[in-house]
């Protein structure tokens, strides 16, 4: 198992008669050895430009690449001993999967054919493809390695949702048994909250936040990781300070928050829908719609004076009709505070 560090990492791309275009800005993170980090975000925030850096495919504008403690920037990605899943598979169509699955390691020279074998046949048996070992591929990922590192770029996107739900399990197991120090790169919340130790959000091209998957959902630090991470979304409400440990949100909505923010100070309330409850003490709403999913179910509320509506986590035994009155409350420990203009947190 290897560390992996990424020191003020960052990627400017040029062209003449252009502006410079900086995809990947002063990026710090230390991996520990067989640790998995999500890095999660929207299309062009800058992921798959890091793992490419990493990976050798990208050159880098300035920082560094330590894997083990040692620089790798000077090196080839042949070189890095580095394990790459893209989203677009590259595969070996004249090989049988069987094949494709053990090119990295006899393209390495380090095992005879049986201790091949034997890899192939353990990693078949692991996914569910012991069937298909001597077809030709058709949309498998392709090979098994020893790497020092494990990059893994979108590597579930082309699956529908049931093989995706076991193949994510079936990921993370043998991820934690092979030990491997793992990025996987992702705009899937889902997955990233799943199957990661510790996630960083990223936002063109910087990171917004590095935490634990806990620390991510349940302590946004500003209105972009607390409205990115979340489904159903987080509610964002706006409001003003009344400077005694409230919030307006209307003139006849007031909600108690754990901070005390200066009177008058323009906030924005989060509050996620499964900290929000039906509560016969709570405030008047009136329901626009509710989607009963069995398990659970899902309100969409609205209150008089809020322009939003509201969106409520519902347990399975409740039913509710169009423009029924319902009242709700929010425990004030679990309501987010963020400053209106500059978006972050209040602690």
């Amino acid at each position: 198992m290897t560390e992996l560090t990424l020191r003020a990492l960052r990627k400017t791309y040029t062209g003449r008669g252009r502006a410079a275009v900086e995809a990947v800005r002063s990026i710090d993170i230390e991996l520990r050895s067989g640790e998995l980090l999500g890095l999660l975000g929207p299309s062009g925030c800058g992921k798959s430009t890091t793992l490419r850096m990493i990976a050798g495919l990208e050159s880098v504008t300035d920082g560094d690449i330590l894997i083990g403690g040692s620089s790798v920037v000077p090196l080839t990605a042949q070189q890095r001993n580095i394990g790459v899943a893209f989203e677009n598979y590259a595969l070996y169509p004249p090989l049988t999967v069987a094949e494709n699955l053990g090119f990295g390691l006899s393209a390495r020279r380090r095992y005879g054919r049986a201790e091949i074998r034997r890899r192939v046949a353990d990693m078949a048996e692991r996914i569910g493809i012991t069937d298909i070992l001597d077809a030709r591929p058709a949309g498998l990922s392709s090979g098994i390695r020893t790497p020092d590192v494990l990059l893994l770029d979108e590597p579930l996107s082309h699956l529908d949702a049931a093989q995706r739900d076991t193949t994510r399990r079936e990921l993370k197991r043998i991820q934690r048994d092979s030990g491997h120090t793992t990025i996987l790169v992702t705009h899937d919340q889902e997955e990233a909250l799943s199957l990661a130790d510790r996630i960083a959000v990223m936002r063109d091209g910087e990171i917004q936040q590095l935490g634990t998957p806990e620390e991510i959902y349940d302590a946004p630090v500003n209105l972009f990781v607390a409205d990115f991470v979340g489904e159903p979304a987080i509610n964002l409400l706006p409001g003003t300070a009344d400077g005694a440990g409230g919030v307006r949100l209307s003139d006849s909505v007031r909600v108690p928050v754990p901070q005390r923010p200066a009177a008058g100070r323009a906030v924005v309330l989060g509050i996620r829908p499964e900290d929000l409850r039906l509560d016969d003490t709570g405030v008047r709403a009136r329901v626009a719609a509710h989607e009963p999913l069995l398990e659970s179910g899902i309100a969409t509320l609205s209150l008089d004076g809020l322009t939003k509506p509201l969106v409520v986590a519902t347990g399975p035994e409740v039913r509710l009709d169009r423009d029924d009155t319902v009242r709700i409350t929010a425990d004030p420990r679990h309501i987010h505070v963020f400053d209106a203009r500059t978006g972050d947190a209040l602690r």
